[in-house]
């Protein structure tokens, strides 16, 4: 069920903007390591980015879409949402599938760190999209 600080503008952005910020102070290290060739840390470092990206964006998502959820009842609210939250859940499953190439990028022999880092970024250039788009059509300012 969906606490009335998660239905507000601003306690919700600060949730969005917490986990991107997250992301964001990662991907900056992980763009370091990758110049300084330094594969061990970077490896330790993208693990690090896909487990918070896991433990904040994806929780965060899953609890977004539940029956329940802040997206169900939106819909229920305005039937006219209902374009708008299949979009945001599309988002969600893109930013869960590009964190599944991560893992299996992971699982090679040779470690492709520059697919790595660019998939990192791509989470955060979703997330930021989403986050803003949501924050926008289904939050009460």
């Amino acid at each position: 069920m969906v606490g009335p600080a998660l239905k507000k503008f601003d306690s919700h952005k600060a949730i969005h903007d917490a986990g991107l910020g997250g992301a964001k102070e990662r991907i900056e290290g992980m763009r370091e390591l990758l110049t300084e060739k330094k594969h061990e840390h970077l490896t330790e470092e993208i693990i690090s980015f896909i487990e918070f990206v896991e433990g904040k964006i994806i929780v965060h998502a899953n609890t977004e879409e539940e029956a329940d959820g802040l997206y169900t009842l939106a819909v229920q609210k305005n039937p006219d949402l209902h374009d708008k939250v299949q979009h945001l859940t599309r988002d969600h499953d893109l930013m869960k599938i590009i964190v599944d190439l991560m893992k299996n990028e992971l699982e090679n022999k040779d470690i492709d760190f520059q697919k790595l880092v660019d998939y990192s970024s791509s989470i955060i250039i979703v997330n930021e999209i989403h986050s803003r788009d949501e924050e926008e059509a289904l939050l009460e300012k």
